[in-house]
């Protein structure tokens, strides 16, 4: 059905204006507009992003240290594109009396219905059609038509690009951050003043008084471009328009989920995929922001997010774009070299949080401790191997391979238990610098086996190879032989359990309430961990039974990223009750906004996440010597499920009931 691709501000939990904003966000994975208010309010965030384009300030330590990150990355806001100014018979205190929002998501073009009026009751219709083009990734396009609605007289309208003016944010939460960045202009160029990036311009702006009748109607079309080059296609809006119907027409085909049984959850994966359809970084130097293109929240920044989360995606469905991303990563391998040898180890270390790859993290026991980002790097790299039979391009990229099998070997050491990797985090934040984290280890060993097989296919240094073979035989893993369950680290299971019962609720996040010192010496998790382990690698069901008993219960899920596995983990148990619980909580997360901060954009690796959860877990998807496979774990809600996946160039349509 057709209603299945809108969305309307009927389906949010939660209109305020910011949500609005971000939720009918529009981007093409070059630049990202939040849907602001034609005539702001004091709430407006209005907001336009280049994907990569970023302002660095230095780091300002109370007390500094060897190896610390130096300097921030921040995604530059740049323009107000959707402001108008707006005057009926000169006044122009307009009231905003409704709107009406209408997001198709099914051809990519999002509608906006306004009306205005005076103190005297004069109305006028302010409608906005607009999208951000995926087919000239430079522009913005917008439709605007004016219609007075109960009188004959004079409108004036001016629309342009207004330069932001951010005030730095006095909200606790280490989750966002907002600098003042004043840009410095000459003509249609700006440079940020301490990254030295520049962008281009060519804006349509215009200032218009119209005599208009009663019932009349006046359209106007306007074109923003932004480039990093000075150089501008020139383009149509009702071209445009066409071809953008075309692009996610063909998107659709090779993407779409259709699921048969709940409706909100079938237009909560569709709200999903298009957010990961319209952020994806697509020139091999950006990549997915953690909130996409469509808010401030993380400053803009990359994270593993990418690679474990949101690659499943689009290796399976988009390959082309998952190649982009992947060869971000081979784009950014000399600050990773440079970052190791900072910390005087062999090979690559890939920054925790970055934009242009060096590491800006400032707390490191949660940033550059999580050492499990080359692994994580390296598993992607694997899996579109698997998935498409791209070998060129993995042998194209083999020192990025081999780069992180060096860390490895360097960071990790012999001892008389195995290979254990000392002095890191893992997944779960609220558990840091720990040794032989299950996670770590066990992606660490997939790393390096990786590593060999591909040293040996281009016949390279054997006896390096050799070394990466004794490492990953070796690795040690921690397993209570008493509880019979996989531990977490070394420590995990001597600390004190959290005392879940006597915190309230408005405690969570954690994180925002209690010093990392108290986190950190208790049993509790953040998000999934080792069950994270058990949902990318083939365990056998009674010990994920044990474990995701065991950790579950401990974990707090202040992470986005956690119920998604937890639910993949769930299915593949049988469990499929508490399956579709934690499905429907990561499928509708920002529609509903279950996190209370969807204002500050999406939440990216969860909508990657509910991807996961009914592909990896209700559809029971596998990869085994070349040859997907699938299993029926539907929960009663759910009577059928198709998709379509891509493997090895060849579409292949998948229907559950």
């Amino acid at each position: 059905m057709i209603n299945d691709f809108i969305l309307t501000l009927d389906d949010l939990g939660n209109t305020s204006v910011q949500n609005i904003e971000t939720l009918f966000a529009q981007a093409n994975g070059a630049i990202g507009v939040r849907a602001s208010l034609p005539m702001p309010v004091k709430e407006s965030n209005p907001c336009t992003f280049l994907n990569g384009f970023y302002e660095s300030n230095e780091i300002n330590y109370g007390e500094n240290a060897y190896g610390y990150a130096k300097n921030h990355q921040t995604m530059v806001n740049l323009f107000d594109l959707r402001s108008v100014e707006l005057a009926i018979d000169g006044d122009d205190n307009l009231s905003l009396c409704s709107m009406n929002v209408e997001l198709d998501m099914k051809r990519g073009i999002l509608t906006e219905i306004f009306i205005y009026k005076t103190a005297d009751g004069k109305k006028i219709e302010y409608e906005l059609e607009s999208f951000t083009s995926h087919f000239n990734r430079n522009t913005y396009a917008q439709k605007i038509r004016i219609r007075a609605i109960n009188f004959s007289g004079k409108i004036q309208i001016t629309k342009k690009a207004i330069p932001i003016s951010v005030e730095e944010s006095l909200e606790f939460d280490p989750r966002i951050k907002k600098i003042s960045v004043n840009l410095l202009h000459e003509g249609n160029k700006f440079t940020t003043p301490n990254s030295c990036l520049s962008l281009h311009v060519r804006f349509d702006t215009f200032s218009e008084e119209l005599l208009i009748d009663e019932g009349e109607t006046s359209t106007f079309t306007q074109l923003y471009q932004i480039s990093r080059e000075n150089k501008f296609d020139s383009v149509h809006y009702d071209e445009l328009k066409e071809q953008q119907i075309e692009i996610f027409k063909n998107f659709w085909e090779s993407s779409d989920i259709e699921i048969e049984g709940d409706a909100q959850l079938q237009k909560g994966i569709r709200f999903n995929l298009y957010h990961l359809f319209n952020s994806a970084g697509r020139d091999g130097f950006s990549n997915f922001c953690a909130k996409g293109l469509t808010g401030e929240g993380y400053e803009g920044h990359y994270f593993w997010d990418t690679e474990i989360y949101l690659l499943p995606f689009f290796i399976y469905t988009q390959p082309e774009i998952a190649k982009s991303l992947l060869t971000y990563r081979t784009n950014i391998l000399p600050k990773a070299q440079d970052r190791a040898k900072e910390l005087g180890m062999n090979g690559a270390l890939f920054a925790w949080r970055t934009i242009n790859g060096e590491e800006t993290s400032a707390y490191y026991p949660a940033g550059t401790a999580q050492v499990h980002i080359n692994a994580d790097i390296t598993y992607a790299f694997e899996l579109y191997e698997k998935v498409t039979g791209d070998a060129e391009f993995i042998e194209i990229n083999s020192e990025l391979i081999f780069e992180t099998a060096r860390f490895w070997s360097s960071y990790g050491f012999f001892s008389k238990r195995g290979f254990e990797i000392h002095g890191v985090t893992g997944p779960d934040e609220y558990t840091a610098l720990v040794n032989n984290n299950y996670y770590t280890n066990k992606m660490a060993q997939n790393n390096l086996y990786y590593a060999v097989q591909l040293s040996n296919r281009l016949n390279e240094n054997n006896d390096e190879a050799k070394l990466w073979q004794r490492c990953a035989d070796q690795m040690y893993f921690s397993f209570d032989e008493t509880l019979m369950i996989t531990n977490q680290d070394d420590t995990f299971l001597s600390k004190e359990i959290w005392d879940f019962e006597n915190t309230p609720e408005e405690n969570y996040p954690l994180l925002l309430h209690y010093h990392p010192m108290i986190i950190y010496k208790y049993q509790v998790l953040k998000q999934a961990d080792t069950i994270l382990a058990h949902m990318l690698f083939d365990v056998p069901v009674e010990q994920v039974a044990r474990d995701f008993d065991f950790y579950e219960p401990l974990t707090t899920h202040d992470s986005s990223l956690s119920k998604a596995v937890y639910g993949v983990a769930a299915s593949k148990l049988g469990r499929k009750e508490l399956a579709y619980q934690f499905f429907k909580e990561a499928a509708i997360m920002d529609l509903e906004d279950h996190q209370g901060n969807a204002s500050h954009g999406i939440h990216a690796a969860n909508m990657g996440g509910s991807w996961l959860g009914l592909i990896y877990g209700f559809a029971g998807l596998t990869f085994t010597n070349g040859e997907i496979s699938v299993k029926n774990n539907l929960p009663k809600e759910i009577k059928s499920l198709s998709f379509t996946l891509t493997i090895k160039g060849e579409k292949k349509k998948i229907i559950i009931k």
